[in-house]
């Protein structure tokens, strides 16, 4: 759908980082070889660049409209797996999760990423996991997101964008949240991150619904929030390999040699 440039209540152009076949050589070399040594800070931010840049191009062979003329309403399914599938088979943990979490409304569910990466470090691998979400922006237009209407009832449907970034619901921590998933499409996924984007879809719904409700997300734990990430079944999947590519989609990382199972 296209949209003006004011119809956001942030900045949400993305930034197309374009990786170049050197760098993306260098990074596979390394993931053939095995990577038992972990891999580095930079060879995973040129594999987020990559995965992010190659869905946007896809999602413009999918619409026919340029990326930035596209408030990406209703794409969460096809960016959830364009930017997921050239990871599935390389590394162990691919999540493509859904926000079908406690409270939230079926009309407010919405597909995301998340990848966990092995990081070579001066005291060994460690883990770090990333949330990827190349169509969170379809959540920051003006006119659900600035002033909210309310009901008779007391409820006021304003979609995610207004609980992050608001003047009466902005903190440092949201906005840089949300910087950094409108213009680069993804973000490590710190407790603090997910809770804010969870929370997000969550205070949405409730306002539309039952505040009733708020009380009961203030006692939720950081070990909740993490078990909300979990695989959908696949009759919840709207895009597969076999549909994307019969729009022409890049889904395999190039010059990786791929293989049936799990690299690692």
């Amino acid at each position: 759908m296209f949209f003006k440039k004011d119809e956001f209540i942030v900045e949400s152009k993305p930034i197309r980082t374009i990786i170049k076949d050197e760098q993306l050589i260098s990074v596979t070399e390394h993931i053939n070889n095995g990577f038992e040594d972990g891999l580095t800070e930079k060879e995973i931010e040129i594999l987020l660049d990559w995965t992010v840049e190659n869905t946007r191009e896809n999602l413009e062979k999918y619409t026919g409209n340029d990326i930035k003329d596209d408030d990406l309403f209703g794409l969460c399914g096809f960016g959830r797996t364009s930017s997921l599938l050239p990871f599935e088979k390389i590394f162990k943990e691919t999540y493509n999760s859904t926000t079908d979490f406690q409270f939230v409304i079926p009309e407010l569910k919405h597909a995301f990423g998340t990848i966990t990466f092995p990081i070579k470090t001066n005291k060994g691998i460690v883990e770090k996991q990333y949330l990827i979400d190349v169509t969170f922006r379809q959540f920051f237009k003006k006119i659900m997101c600035e002033n909210p209407t309310y009901k008779l009832d007391g409820t006021f449907e304003m979609d995610p964008g207004y609980f992050l970034c608001s003047k009466a619901r902005k903190t440092k921590e949201s906005i840089n949240l949300v910087n950094q998933l409108l213009k680069k499409g993804y973000i490590e996924l710190t407790d603090e991150n997910l809770k804010l984007y969870i929370n997000s879809f969550m205070y949405s719904s409730i306002y539309r619904t039952n505040q009733d409700d708020l009380f009961n997300i203030k006692k939720l734990d950081k070990e909740y929030y993490r078990k909300q990430l979990r695989k959908p079944k696949p009759f919840e999947l709207e895009f597969d390999e076999d549909k994307l590519l019969t729009y022409n989609c890049i889904t395999r990382i190039p010059y990786i040699e791929y293989k049936q199972k799990t690299l690692r």
